[in-house]
């Protein structure tokens, strides 16, 4: 499986203005992206990897055999950008910058479980009480399921072909993953109201949403629920406490 590196975007509240991005932020005295490229390195099932975002940069943090490829605008854009240069064979996994918890064993599980299961488009959750037994200030968009209550990774695994069909979904649910009643309301316009309902009380399942995907967008979706935080906590500039917390881990003497 190749591998694509969300390293775009600009200025941020809150950023260092002398940082390109959020990617560049340090930990452990490494920029985030160089945490996440190294995570992908040492996976097996990893084959390629790409990184989006400023090449200079880049070409500076990270090490040679990583393909770079110039930011062209929003996040789907260049996800498309970064498919149309590695022209992969199958399915394909896009993960953010800003996670320098991941590990290569929390990756080769995710890549375990898309081989089990066939489908289109695979995304990880995590149960709460795995995010927050281990960082209980956690800032995190937590969603009530019938199966328990998850926080969405920042990553995904999916068959390029299907992009066409769900990217203009996904880039309203980028935009919009802030602010989580405006997600659920997306949601009810793309999988319809009763869904609407149900995930606002909680009682929507697992099953219902794979159903409804595959009724609307035509394609197979499959949750991976992994039990690691670090697919999760990710560093948002604009709220401190997450990268306070991950600097901690990293400063503990079992860090990495």
């Amino acid at each position: 499986m190749d591998a694509i590196v969300l390293a775009g975007g600009g200025a941020e509240p809150g950023l260092d203005p002398a940082l390109p991005n959020k990617a560049f932020v340090l930990v452990a005295g490494r920029p985030l992206v160089t945490h996440v490229v190294a995570a992908l390195l040492k996976t097996p099932s990893i084959e390629r990897v790409a990184v989006i975002g400023p090449e200079a940069a880049l070409r500076q943090a990270l090490p040679p055999g990583v393909t770079l490829v110039p930011a062209v605008g929003g996040i789907m854009d260049n996800v498309v950008q970064a498919v149309q240069v590695l022209q992969p064979a199958g399915l394909t996994m896009v993960v953010a910058s800003d996670l320098p918890l991941l590990t290569p064993l929390v990756i080769e599980e995710i890549v375990d479980a898309c081989a089990a299961e066939p489908a289109d488009f695979y995304y990880p959750i995590v149960p709460d009480n795995v995010i927050l037994a281990q960082f209980p200030a956690a800032q995190k968009l937590f969603i009530t399921l019938a199966e328990g209550t998850f926080c969405v990774g920042n990553m995904m695994v999916f068959d390029p072909r299907i992009l066409p069909r769900v990217r203009p979904f996904v880039e309203r649910i980028i935009a919009a993953r802030k602010q989580p009643l405006v997600v659920r309301l997306l949601i009810a316009q793309a999988l319809g109201w009763s869904i609407f309902t149900k995930l606002y009380t909680g009682k929507l399942s697992i099953n219902e949403i794979v159903a409804k995907a595959a009724e609307s967008f035509g394609i197979r979706l499959r949750p991976v629920i992994v039990e690691d935080p670090g697919i999760a906590l990710d560093v948002d500039v604009g709220r401190p406490e997450n990268l306070e917390m991950i600097r901690r881990v990293f400063s503990s003497p079992d860090g990495n």
